[in-house]
């Protein structure tokens, strides 16, 4: 409507410009000149004035905005329904598709809870449809994938056990172990996708799986010099520690005492908190002295290193 309002108003001034240069001059509207400007000006002010106000859009728009009020109409239809379904479930406990129409109904009311404890009761009377278990799946992990980790995995050896071969069974797991970040997890997947005689193409899973088994190796090599030397053995017990950057907590730990610290010695894996944790890339080299041989409040920092790249440092010199 703004737009129209501009056309005419630009209409009105050109018409006005043209009838008042010159005193004497008169708007004749047999003046083929200022007809065919007034006329130039109109059409593409009109031209733009359609491209932008979105009217040739109007009849899309109005379908969305149908599609919406129908959604809006299903979601109210299903909330009303509800409790007569679970009144009918109530007299009928074992009505399998009962329980399987109250899951998708609460999935639609973004009622997570109560369709994860109806999914349930649906698979404990039949647990065959693989599509009901993908569903169910897909409803523990965006509620939350790590606490519900055990009933995720359980689930997904179910479908496995439809069809060992199939990949996208395998894909969505792998998929799942990357999000929560469990190393473990996916090693183990991959294992069982490699060791799967009924599965062919499985190169690209093999190199994954090498690659994960590198990155559980490292190997770095610290270089203590004379002068920090002395000032380290002051304490009688001097811990090195791996920190990924950015983190509280150790990744690896090596202790010595005073009377057996090595100017030159390595942190490798068998030096890993836990051992089965991928090699972070980022960590910071820390050093604590103690009077007592065991972690305790009481401990001194020494030392903090810049960044170091465990997958392209051999060699760190503390300096």
């Amino acid at each position: 409507m703004i737009y129209l309002i501009i056309i005419i108003i630009i209409t009105l001034y050109f018409f006005l410009f043209f009838k008042n240069i010159g005193e004497n001059t008169k708007v004749s509207f047999r003046n083929n000149k200022l007809i065919m400007v007034i006329l130039f000006f109109l059409l593409i002010i009109s031209g733009y004035f359609f491209n932008n106000s979105g009217i040739i859009n109007q009849k899309e728009y109005s379908s969305i905005l149908n599609q919406h009020y129908e959604i809006r109409k299903n979601i109210s239809t299903i909330k009303k329904n509800i409790p007569i379904l679970l009144t009918k479930l109530q007299d009928e406990p074992d009505y399998y598709k009962g329980w399987v129409m109250l899951a998708k109904s609460y999935i639609i009311t973004d009622q997570l809870m109560e369709s994860s404890i109806a999914y349930e009761r649906a698979l404990s009377l039949k647990a065959t449809d693989p599509v009901i278990l993908e569903e169910f799946i897909s409803v523990l992990i965006k509620m939350d994938p790590k606490s519900n980790k055990e009933k995720i995995l359980k689930y997904f050896n179910k479908l496995v056990s439809f069809n060992n071969s199939d990949l996208n069974i395998y894909n969505m797991m792998l998929n799942y172990s990357i999000d929560i970040n469990d190393a473990e997890l996916t090693k183990s997947i991959l294992s069982d996708i490699v060791s799967n005689p009924e599965i062919k193409d499985k190169d690209q899973y093999q190199s994954a799986l090498n690659q994960m088994d590198k990155s559980d190796i490292f190997d770095l090599r610290v270089n203590i010099t004379q002068e920090n030397y002395s000032s380290l053995i002051k304490y009688n017990y001097i811990f090195f520690i791996l920190k990924e950057d950015g983190s509280k907590f150790p990744f690896a730990v090596v202790k010595f005492s005073n009377n057996a610290l090595p100017k030159i010695f390595s942190i490798n894996s068998s030096n890993k908190m836990i051992s089965d944790s991928m090699i972070p890339k980022s960590v910071r080299l820390y050093i604590k002295g103690s009077n007592q041989p065991s972690v305790n409040n009481n401990m001194y920092d020494i030392y903090k290193s810049d960044i170091i790249d465990l997958s392209q440092s051999e060699e760190y010199i503390i300096n």
